[in-house]
């Protein structure tokens, strides 16, 4: 049996909107593969993924990039990709033969777009790949400014070729990389402040974080968040639309504010109102930082159920939404946290000192990033399976994608 370790990464387009998600995996519990061919091992991943947990559920309908190993691409396994869907990409490491070449043709012929991954000039100033690919990936972490540049300049010429800056980690290095030409984006230069200084809040946020303020009292007065919420149109269709999904699978619809609030409960009232201002302050941000968010939450929620920590379910799930906060507002985490009606220990956990909800957090940051010798320390130190956490993972995602319906 062949354990599937699987995870994704945004790629984004110049809106910052997701073009697509690699998939990022591994086939044993080492950041390498080992006692199992290298092909096989891809071979299940692959299989597993498209056949068994299905495309979609992984993909949302973006494209899922797909990386092979020559052999695959020689036995046409790319083919087992969704051809709306799939992107195959060419490990760095694969040395072009015409048997090769002839597979890629087929592969491109049959609508698959080809995408060459790690870029670099030296030694690859004829590669017969760079004809055939459709994206050229460069990691940024392993080019210089210039390097990147030059290859921008070779070639963006005409269009064909869309270039894909990847381990982009600054908001600098993403303003830098448009300019060059280059079209799609992965890393994590979105999860990080574009200033970590303090910059003054617009009015209608600070509206939001006073609603925050009022679900901190120790007993909610449900009458005075009707009138906050009601004097809120925004705010009182998405706590509507929410109350009224299958999540909640109510059996007449509910129409008013305190009936909705009635129905809620204190604890998910106050999650429904932290995902509310977190997308609210996410506005001028990519949407996908809010996925993450609240794929974040919902994880660290159910992890901390596996561990028989139910009763405190809320507040990993208020720590996993808000780790983004500093990202959100352009402010030092430290300073957010004063404002924010979050208890003693997930706020420490975000101001990264030890403690079991710290534990939950580094588990699920080291899953979304695909650190898996991370993974595994944490999960054999929590006593999780691992099987159990992949699908932790992914039932998070489809809850994701149900809450931005």
């Amino acid at each position: 049996m062949v354990e599937v370790y699987l995870a994704r990464q945004a790629i984004l387009d110049v809106r910052q909107k997701v073009y697509g998600y690699e998939l990022l995996y591994r086939s044993s519990d080492e950041n390498r593969y080992t006692g199992l061919d290298g092909d096989e091992a891809s071979m299940a991943v692959i299989r597993n993924v498209m056949l068994v947990i299905g495309s979609d559920r992984v993909s949302g309908g973006k494209k899922v990039f797909v990386n092979f190993t020559k052999n695959l691409l020689l036995r046409g396994v790319a083919s087992l990709l969704p051809l709306e869907i799939g992107v195959v990409e060419i490990l760095e490491d694969i040395a072009p033969t015409p048997e090769l070449m002839k597979a890629l043709e087929k592969i491109r012929a049959q609508g698959y777009p080809l995408a060459l991954d790690d870029f670099a000039l030296q030694g690859n100033e004829n590669n017969p790949f760079i004809e055939l690919a459709d994206i050229v990936k460069v990691d940024f972490r392993q080019s210089g400014l210039e390097e990147r540049a030059e290859i921008a300049a070779k070639l963006s010429r005409g269009g064909r070729v869309k270039l894909l800056a990847e381990k982009v980690e600054t908001r600098e290095e993403f303003r830098l990389a448009i300019e060059m030409g280059y079209r799609l984006f992965q890393g994590y230069y979105f999860c990080k402040p574009v200033i970590m200084a303090r910059r003054d809040i617009p009015g209608y946020k600070i509206n939001y974080l006073r609603i925050l303020k009022e679900l901190s009292a120790e007993e909610l007065d449900f009458d005075t968040l009707q009138d906050i919420i009601s004097h809120d149109p925004a705010l009182a269709f998405k706590l509507l639309k929410y109350i009224n999904s299958s999540y909640f699978a109510t059996r007449q619809k509910v129409t008013s504010i305190k009936r909705a609030l009635e129905f809620l409960g204190e604890n998910e009232l106050k999650k429904w109102a932290m995902i509310a201002v977190v997308m609210e302050f996410g506005k001028d941000q990519p949407f996908e930082l809010l996925r993450l968010s609240l794929l974040r939450a919902r994880m660290s929620e159910k992890i901390a159920e596996m561990q028989g920590w139910r009763q405190d379910g809320s507040s990993f799930f208020l720590m996993g939404l808000l780790s983004h906060m500093d990202v959100l507002l352009g402010r030092p985490m430290e300073e957010i946290l004063e404002d924010i009606p979050l208890g003693a220990a997930p706020k420490k956990a975000l101001l990264g000192k030890a403690n079991r909800h710290r534990v939950v957090f580094d588990l699920v940051v080291a899953y979304e990033r695909a650190s898996w010798t991370r993974v595994f320390d944490l999960t054999s130190r929590l006593g999780i399976d691992r099987e159990d956490l992949l699908q932790v993972y992914l039932n998070s995602l489809e809850w994701v994608d149900e809450a931005f319906m």
